[in-house]
């Protein structure tokens, strides 16, 4: 059974700790607060729900993870490897800090835990250089969307190679606070994710007022609904800019293509599609009143 041990190299690998000198990443495998700790086949890292106060990379085995659907039925939308990380997510700025998935392990499974304050620490870090718009920046904004690409779970099927052509298959995009930047029921042609700034999505009601439903921030993506394979090919929600925006824009051939590779994220957008509507449903019933 392949197996990895905690290193500065392993801990490098992850994006959200990659900005990070090799000293702080040696600081973070020597910390008191992290741990090697082993879970038996089938047993819950953490449940969908829970606060969130560490991440986890994986050194033996393999982690599911899954996420209710409709009727609380719950499906597996992925499988975590050896030299794979999960539970980031829920440790981001602007995040619930809840889990929104549960891991369990799916054989005896060991991953390293790293606390939640390290993470955020190696996160505010890559921010300071993602936020950097001085000329003496270090990365540049094609720089900034491929880390952020190779961060983004949709992503994780694509070799690096692909991420490193990036600017092939994307476009950067700017939106002024206040801009459509997709409109419902509108034929999907691309989708997008934030690179920085904050959208929102939202529908109408039959009076004609906004519902918004959620926002979105760095790292997340909106559009993806409308693309899925099999799907109605049009827009269920309109997406506008909740400040000024840079977004990045993938076309509808590619992000298919990406889709087709990975079935249970595929999976897993259906089920998030599901919930979406179902709330959209919820909130236009709720603004219409008796």
């Amino acid at each position: 059974m392949a197996s990895l041990r905690p290193t500065v190299e392993l801990l490098r690998s992850v994006p959200v700790l990659g900005a990070l000198g090799e000293q702080d990443l040696q600081r973070i495998l020597d910390a008191a607060d992290n741990s090697v700790i082993t879970f038996a086949p089938y047993e819950v890292i953490f449940a969908e729900g829970d606060p969130a106060d560490s991440m986890y990379i994986v050194l033996e085995g393999a982690a599911d993870v899954r996420i209710k659907s409709v009727g609380d039925r719950e499906i597996s939308i992925a499988t975590i490897k050896v030299g794979e990380f999960f539970g980031e997510q829920a440790l981001m700025p602007g995040s619930t800090g809840r889990r929104n998935a549960s891991v369990r392990a799916l054989m005896a499974c060991k991953v390293l835990r790293i606390a939640g304050a390290l993470v955020s620490a190696g996160m505010a870090k890559a921010d300071r250089l993602l936020n950097a718009v001085d000329e003496g920046s270090p990365l540049s904004p094609q720089e900034q969307a491929r880390l952020l690409l190779r961060a983004t779970r949709l992503f994780r099927s694509l070799g690096q190679g692909d991420i490193d052509r990036a600017d092939d298959w994307t476009e950067l995009e700017q939106f002024e606070a206040g801009d459509i930047i997709l409109r419902e029921d509108e034929a999907a042609e691309c989708m997008y994710i934030v690179l920085n700034g904050t959208v929102e999505i939202f529908t109408m009601d039959d009076d004609g007022k906004v519902v918004v439903l959620s926002q979105a921030i760095r790292g997340q993506y909106v559009g993806e609904q409308g693309l899925l394979p099999d799907g109605p090919g049009k827009h269920d929600t309109s997406v506008r800019a909740d400040s000024d925006v840079t977004l990045i824009k993938i076309g509808r051939r590619y992000a298919q293509s990406v889709l087709r590779q990975d079935d249970k994220l595929r999976r897993a957008l259906i089920a998030v599609g599901e919930a979406q509507r179902k709330k959209k449903f919820e909130a236009i019933g709720f603004r219409r009143g008796p």
